[in-house]
C-alpha cells in the first residue's frame, strides 16, 4: 500500500514538471482556442483591430464598433493582459493554398497584407466590440459527435 502511494506521489511529481508552453490548440481544423495578451488595439472607421501574440502565435482580428452592447458577464479588453480566445481562422476553397495571397480590408481598412508576420483570423466567438466573456467556457463548441477519420 505504502510503495503505491509512494509511486503516485512520484509519478504526480514528474508528471506536474512537464512543461506547458503550447497555448494553441486546434478545433475541427479551423478553429483555434488560445491564450494570448493583446499588444495593440485600433478603432478605425467602425471597426476595432485586434493584435495579439503569445508563445506560439502572433495574429490579427476585427471586430464591429458596438456601443450599445450591454451584457454584465462581458468585460472590456485590457492591454497586456492574457485572455482566452476562441479564433476562427479563414477557409480556403482550394486546401493547396494555405497563405491568403491579397491584402485583407475591412471598411476600407487595411487589417492584413502579405508579408506580415502576423496571422489573419475571421473572428474571435467570444469578443463583441470591445468587450470579452472571461466566463467562456470550450464545453459550448465541443462537438458531441465529433467526425471519425
Amino acid at each position: 500500500m505504502m510503495k503505491n502511494i509512494i509511486l503516485i506521489l512520484i509519478v504526480s511529481f514528474f508528471t506536474s514538471c512537464i512543461s506547458r508552453k503550447n497555448t494553441e490548440y486546434v478545433l475541427h481544423g479551423n478553429y483555434v482556442l488560445t491564450k494570448a495578451k493583446f499588444f495593440k488595439i485600433e478603432t478605425k472607421n467602425g471597426i476595432h483591430i485586434f493584435h495579439f501574440k503569445n508563445d506560439s502565435i502572433e495574429g490579427v482580428f476585427t471586430k464591429m464598433v458596438d456601443t450599445s452592447f450591454v451584457n454584465k458577464n462581458y468585460r472590456r479588453i485590457r492591454l497586456n493582459r492574457k485572455y482566452t480566445l476562441f479564433l476562427q481562422k479563414e477557409i480556403y476553397a482550394n486546401l493547396r493554398t494555405e497563405i491568403q495571397e491579397t491584402e485583407i480590408t475591412d471598411n476600407n481598412i487595411i487589417v492584413w497584407k502579405p508579408g506580415m508576420k502576423a496571422e489573419y483570423f475571421v473572428d474571435c466567438e467570444n469578443i463583441t466590440g470591445d468587450m470579452i466573456n472571461p466566463r467562456f467556457t470550450l464545453l459550448k463548441y465541443i462537438d458531441p459527435n465529433p467526425p471519425k477519420y
